[in-house]
């Protein structure tokens, strides 16, 4: 059986405790107060979303509102300390905050404001001189070489037709044209060789092309037959719609074939007609239009990404067209031809 402790051990004992605690008191405080960086430190440090930034949060927060230290038991006894881990805890910030500027955005070595100053590489030649989509303009020049043709005049009353051939002579061309390049279809499995559709329209001039021949016939229903001679200046401009399928090839060289339709514009001048150098005709000017149509072989070469050289040839065929002049003798007569050009023609292409 325990003896009762009588009320003098009882204060001592009291008077014990009471000071044990107001000893351990500061140290915690102080232990608490010191250990407050490292674990702010140790939250800054770890990832968001991870299960370290987690379990650092809350940590940091009870620190945080934990009682602070008694003004006087601090500075005595926290100023070492605190002067000793200061290098520790220095370092990691250092490192921590130097590590985003060394690395850029997209996972570079460089910067992210130097990588945005970058200029975009140049294309390979492959890549200059391969096919191209999109719309270009070009311009050319050449001449027109006529064929010849079969003329047939007709006069009334009295019924009077005459007909014959006529020989073309040389005429310059020149004009421009607006087309689109399709997307290409590789031709082998490389992708160095290709065939792109493509549509251009092209206007063009031709003159002047100088008509002359001999011509034979008479009224109808009188003997005799005699020769008139034939001719005309004519200048003509063409609008024409073409297709075109191009070739192209790894060095820059793109063959093409192609065909087109549309219309021409015929003016002619210093028209005459008439048995023995006798001219018939009081006025020798007419227009008319008439329906045409083209095929056309090239070759282009690619000089850079943009520009190029081609060379083409055409064949030309202009619908018969009907011409009216005025006679002397006060009737009008019809004559009327068809007309047949190979052309060379030669230019220089943009591409957009």
């Amino acid at each position: 059986m325990n003896p009762v402790p009588d009320k003098g051990e009882l204060g001592i004992r009291a008077r014990e405790k009471n000071s044990w605690r107001k000893r351990c008191w500061p140290l915690a405080t102080c232990l608490l107060w010191l250990s407050t960086p490292i674990l702010v430190q140790a939250a800054e440090n770890a990832a968001p979303g991870t299960e370290q930034a987690a379990a650092a949060a809350p940590t940091a927060d009870s620190a945080e509102s934990a009682p602070a230290p008694s003004e006087q038991a601090a500075p005595a006894v926290t100023s070492e300390p605190a002067a000793a881990e200061a290098p520790a805890n220095a370092a990691p910030a250092t490192a921590t905050s130097s590590a985003p500027e060394a690395s850029a955005p997209t996972g570079s070595n460089e910067p992210a404001g130097e990588q945005g100053m970058k200029e975009t590489p140049a294309p390979s030649a492959k890549e200059a001189l391969g096919p191209k989509t999109g719309l270009y303009f070009g311009i050319f020049g050449g001449a027109a070489f006529g064929m010849s043709n079969g003329v047939g005049a007709l006069d009334s009353p009295p019924l009077f037709s005459a007909g014959g051939r006529a020989a073309v002579g040389t005429a310059a061309v020149g004009g421009i044209q607006v087309g689109y390049n399709f997307r290409s279809i590789a031709l082998d499995s490389a992708k160095s060789y290709w065939l792109q559709p493509a549509a251009q329209f092209e206007a063009f001039y031709l003159g002047q092309a100088t008509e002359s021949g001999s011509l034979t016939g008479g009224v109808v229903g009188k003997p005799g037959i005699s020769a008139y001679q034939f001719g005309s200046n004519l200048n003509m401009g063409l609008f024409l719609v073409d297709g075109v399928a191009k070739f192209v090839t790894p060095i820059g060289l793109v063959p093409y074939i192609g065909g087109g339709v549309g219309g021409a514009y015929l003016a002619s001048s210093g028209t005459s007609f008439g048995p023995g150098g006798v001219d018939l005709f009081t006025t020798g000017s007419y227009a008319q239009g008439a329906f045409a149509g083209q095929g056309l072989v090239g070759l282009q070469y690619n000089l850079s990404e943009h520009w190029s050289l081609f060379a083409e040839y055409k064949i030309l065929y202009i619908k018969e067209t009907q011409f009216s002049y005025l006679m002397t003798s006060g009737n009008t007569m019809l004559i009327k031809y068809p007309e047949y050009y190979n052309i060379a023609i030669a230019g220089l292409r943009f591409q957009f």
